[in-house]
């Protein structure tokens, strides 16, 4: 009986457990109200849970009143709730303070954006993301201060120039340092990551935050980390699918038809050996009326040269993963046409991360990726020679397309470098395809609590292939002794890289404490070979069988590598949240350098007040931060070459030695480069001050940072006495000055639950001066050599003492030469006046006149007061400044319900521009060759307000057809403001998507590029091809040009 009695009390005592469970509901909201899809729901000390559907509803059976609910959401504070006799319960989640306030990494490490001593700017990925670009650094320009972009040209897949803070550097690189998911990537390649792969982007710009990369922080650091798998156990999927149209709004102005005929013609009755006779054989009868061709449209070569071309872009992405384990992957692919036929860039990324928690203080992550893309077409920048821009602007607009530009069709024709630009892209295959692998594994280990252990290796290659052929139909095989030749290259960058950190953070009182110490190590290594072979029977195979050559073979070959051996640490100190301090010290020993000098020392140290944390400001509302920076540092630039402080030996074909009383030929060695023991590091000093304040709650938030740089043993080429064998080697001689001031500024203008617009601006100020050069030495003359062809050999830009570096430098233009400065003689039949200058026999009015400097002491005061009457190389000054005085970025972003917009325009004010399309084509004359529309404004003794100089008059030529010099005519206004950005994009509402299983679907629009304001006639004014670097910036000749895209895109998330 009494076991029937125990069992009775068991049933009743279990059915009352089961009737203890119940089902939970509820809503999570954040504190305006809003609801949050996707929360994370679970039981504690289990994996039972759920998450929130699109209106933040929840709902949990089989619920104890003991049980107690985890909720969390990224960006979110977690919250724990008992269930007791609760069946609803509707829960609130604040934003994090660590999110509220963001995360930087400073390298090696994050920290709160509250806690920065340095200079560091947080870029917004969202943005960079929504900008339809083939690459993440055509985002960046206009969005962050002290940040200057500029497209070298606007090839296809190419990277642009990112200057940060200024040049430090002369004759060096003077591109920022990358760190891609913690490590150094020296050899970066914007192309081999996905704008949506990017998850943080932070800018490091000041010494005291770029003295942890020591050797390699001196030009800034950005760094870049990507995503990874989700914690919360939840799994997305991304989609993105894009769709835009790219194209040139502008043109050159070119002459038309009815204008060229007109300017050949008096150009062959004014030229002695060049006949009406000649001409008329040649060029046709009805060239002889110019006017038969006043209502001839011709060919507008740019117009066959340019096309609106297609971008596609795809991106697919899933993470998922729980606290123990997580992993992501993400594939894309982006095919870009060319705006210039046959050009184009395609690539595809593949990136696969993982994590996983082998205990409760040791995790493993590890990311593996490869990336393969290639870039098609002629490259048109900086090769003057063969320049298809400049042959679509010169090249006769009275001929077809088809015209075959073959010499005996064109006898007349003694320009060997003009050719049909059509032709020359059709028949040019030129690609470069990079295929790069690469990952890192990692190992994370906690203990004690307060100490943590990263240990990380990496290993990277890139394998690219280059090949260039040339066809029959090509000026390089047609008018050359190589005939039908190709060239082949393969180049392997490989770079194997370890890093291991060890973190100790603990917190005392009011005081938190914060010690990193590390070692990295880095080898890198370079191999090339390459073939060239000429005179291929045929072209019908390509670059696929230039085997078939019989003509001279070329082949090169070479390897090169550099190891990099670091130590660094760094301590914070936080006292009370109000007083802030971080120290940074890296050691670098790198083989580029002799042992003497082979290791460089990196000091910095920053502090920080946060002065609203006092007593006398906590209580002041308006205020709501406000936190002063200083800091000081030194930084290096190891950027020359592997091994250009050792002695090199090198052979080569034509090298060798004659021995022997016959005169022997015989192969050998010889000394390409002279060792330079006490050759070293560039090294910058820099000091920051700045203010971080917010107004209002944050709705008015910004920064002011000062700086100063001062760059020490600069690398530059010094003299060697004659002995020695060389005439000049590098040495530490230099020495140049950055000073500026950055501003940004972000405003919340309204926010309310369905309607918001902030703002954001930014302005950077900086100045650059030489302070010293080589021993003596007072200016550095440099020949930008941008046409090789007709530029008469000569210096155009100038880097000197006291001056900014990579000033122009010519003469200064005073005009024309008018009838008036001549009296009439019976001799040569013009005389210039006293005190007129001359610069060559037989002046002629119509002839160019420039301005006689001031070189001639007159009254023995040492002050030149007057000019010496000849202009020469005295007269020759500073004509131009390729910096400006200011650049910016202003963005608009608004939303209202579904709809958001973006709007950002980017300026830059003052500066010059040494226009060489304008020089050359509009700036001399030659037989055969169009050019810019001035030219048909010539001076005659009719014309004669004008800047244009005259062909020829009084049987004198007045300007040649080769050697003409630059001057400040050519030197031009590239002040622009351009409305960069536009981007148009409407989620779909949530409750619709959620009958297709769909979380989240955004639609856009974006535009870039869309309109330009400035006085430049160039396609674009933010762009340099100058060969020279920081030495000749600010050039732009026949570069490929800009483009206004148009895309429509959506993005879909499950």
């Amino acid at each position: 009986m009494k076991r029937i009695q125990i069992v009775f009390i068991l049933i009743i005592l279990s059915t009352s457990a089961v009737f203890a469970q119940k089902t939970v509901t509820g809503v999570v909201k954040d504190v305006n109200g809003l609801p949050i899809p996707g929360t994370n729901i679970v039981i504690k000390g289990s994996t039972v849970g759920t998450i929130t559907d699109v209106e933040g509803s929840y709902k949990l059976n089989n619920i104890k009143s003991s049980d107690i609910l985890q909720f969390s959401f990224i960006g979110f504070e977690n919250v724990e709730i008992k269930v007791g006799n609760q069946s609803s319960i509707d829960v609130v989640l604040k934003t994090s303070e660590i999110m509220l306030e963001d995360v930087v990494a400073v390298g090696y490490d994050v920290v709160r954006k509250r806690d920065l001593t340095g200079a560091v700017a947080k870029v917004n990925t969202d943005d960079i993301a929504k900008t339809a670009t083939t690459n993440f650094d055509q985002a960046l320009a206009g969005r962050v201060s002290g940040v200057q972009v500029t497209s070298t040209d606007g090839t296809p897949g190419e990277g642009l120039n990112i200057v940060i803070r200024g040049g430090n550097s002369i004759t060096g690189d003077n591109s920022p340092l990358y760190v891609v998911d913690g490590f150094p990537m020296e050899d970066f390649d914007p192309a081999s990551i996905s704008t949506r792969d990017i998850k943080n982007f932070d800018i490091l710009k000041d010494a005291s935050a770029t003295a942890i990369y020591g050797a390699r922080g001196a030009n800034g650091v950005i760094v870049i980390t990507t995503h990874g798998g989700r914690s919360d156990g939840s799994v997305e999927v991304k989609m993105h699918s894009s769709l835009g149209v790219q194209y040139i709004p502008n043109r050159m102005e070119v002459m038309s038809p009815y204008e060229y005929v007109k300017y050949q013609k008096n150009i062959a009755y004014a030229n002695d050996n060049y006949s009406p006779g000649e001409y008329i054989r040649i060029f046709e009868t009805n060239w002889l009326d110019p006017k038969n061709y006043e209502n001839v449209k011709g060919t507008n070569w740019q117009d066959e040269i340019f096309r609106a071309a297609v971008v596609q872009d795809y991106n697919f992405s899933i993470g998922g993963g729980s606290q123990n384990s997580s992993i992501y992957y993400s594939g894309s692919y982006l095919k870009q046409d060319g705006t210039l036929i046959t050009t184009g860039f395609e690539k595809f990324n593949n990136r696969l991360k993982f994590n996983q928690k082998i205990a409760d203080n040791l995790q493993f992550t590890g990311q593996i990726s490869y990336d393969h893309y290639i870039r098609s077409g002629l490259q048109v920048s900086g090769n003057t020679a063969s320049s298809v821009i400049r042959d679509a602007v010169t090249f006769r607009p009275v001929d077809p397309i088809n015209w075959s530009g073959d010499d005996e069709e064109y006898a007349i024709d003694q320009d060997p470098y003009l050719y049909n630009p059509v032709k020359t892209l059709n028949n040019t295959d030129r690609k470069r395809a990079d295929d790069v692998i690469g990952g890192y594994l990692a190992l994370n280990y906690s203990f004690w609590e307060k100490f943590t252990l990263d240990v990380k290796g990496s290993y990277w290659r890139n394998i690219r292939e280059e090949s260039i052929f040339y066809r029959a139909d090509t000026q390089q095989a047609s008018r050359t002794d190589k005939g039908i030749h190709g060239n082949i290259a393969n180049r392997r960058y490989t770079t194997l890289a370890t890093s291991n950190t060890l973190r100790y953070k603990d917190k005392i009182g009011k005081s938190s404490f914060g010690a990193l110490i590390g070692v990295e190590a880095q080898h890198r290594t370079f191999k090339i070979s390459s073939l060239e072979n000429t005179n291929l029977p045929t072209d019908v195979f390509g670059i696929d069988n230039i085997g078939i050559a019989t003509g001279s073979t070329i082949a090169i070959s070479g390897k090169s590598g550099s190891t990099l051996l670091s130590y660094f640490g760094r301590v914070n100190y936080n006292y009370n949240e109000r007083y802030l301090l971080t120290l940074n010290l890296r050691t670098d020993g790198s083989s580029k350098f002799q042992k003497a000098n082979r290791w460089g020392y990196f000091p910095s140290f920053s502090a920080a007040w946060r002065i609203k944390e006092e007593a006398f400001l906590k209580s002041v509302d308006v205020i709501s931060n406000l936190k002063i920076r200083a800091g000081y540092g030194l930084t290096g630039n190891n950027r020359i070459g592997d091994f250009d402080a050792y002695n090199l030996l090198a052979v080569g074909t034509t090298s060798g030695y004659v021995l022997g009383p016959n005169q022997d030929y015989s192969p050998g060695a010889y000394q390409r480069n002279m060792a330079v023991p006490d050759l070293r590091w560039e090294t910058t000093a820099q000091t920051n001050l700045g203010v971080d304040f917010g107004f209002f709650d944050q709705l008015v938030n910004g920064t002011v940072d000062l700086y100063h740089k001062r760059t020490k043993d600069l690398l530059l080429d010094a003299e060697m006495a004659p002995s020695s064998g060389f005439n000049r080697v590098q040495q530490n001689v230099g020495e140049v000055e950055n000073k500026g001031i950055e501003i940004s500024l972000n405003n919340t203008i309204i926010k309310r639950s369905k309607f918001k617009w902030s703002t954001d601006f930014n302005i950077s100020f900086n100045r650059t001066k030489t302070v010293k050069l080589n021993s003596g030495q007072q200016e550095i003359l440099i020949d930008p050599r941008w046409d090789t062809q007709f530029m008469q050999s000569e210096y155009q830009y100038v880097t000197r003492v006291g001056h900014t570096v990579g000033m122009m430098y010519g003469l200064e233009f005073d005009g024309l030469y008018q009838l008036e400065d001549f009296i009439v003689t019976s001799g040569s039949g013009y005389q210039l006046k006293d005190g007129v200058p001359t610069y060559r026999s037989q002046m002629q009015p119509g002839m160019a006149k420039f301005k006689d400097q001031l070189t001639v002491d007159t009254n023995g005061d040492g002050i030149a007061d007057a000019g010496d009457g000849v202009i020469d190389e005295k007269d020759r000054v500073i004509i131009g400044n390729p910096h400006p005085k200011h650049f910016g970025g202003f963005t608009n972003n608004i939303s209202y319900k579904g709809f958001d917009l973006q709007v950002l325009f980017q300026w830059a004010y003052d500066f010059d521009i040494l226009n060489g399309n304008k020089a050359e084509f509009g700036g001399f004359y030659k037989n055969t060759r169009n050019g810019l529309s001035e030219l048909a404004n010539i001076w005659t003794p009719t014309n004669t307000d004008t800047d244009v100089s005259g062909i020829r008059y009084n049987g004198v030529n007045l300007t040649t057809p080769y050697g003409y010099k630059l001057d400040d005519r050519f030197i031009d206004d590239g002040s622009y403001l351009k409305l960069k950005t536009v981007v148009l994009g409407y989620n779909l509402s949530r409750k619709v998507l959620k009958k297709f299983n769909v979380d989240r679907c955004r639609l856009s629009v974006s535009a870039q590029n869309l309109y330009t304001w400035t006085k430049y006639k160039g396609y674009n004014p933010d762009v340099s091809v100058g060969r020279y670097g920081a030495l000749t910036p600010g050039l732009d000749y026949s570069a490929y040009p800009q483009s206004i895209a148009i895309t429509g895109g959506i993005d879909i998330v499950f």
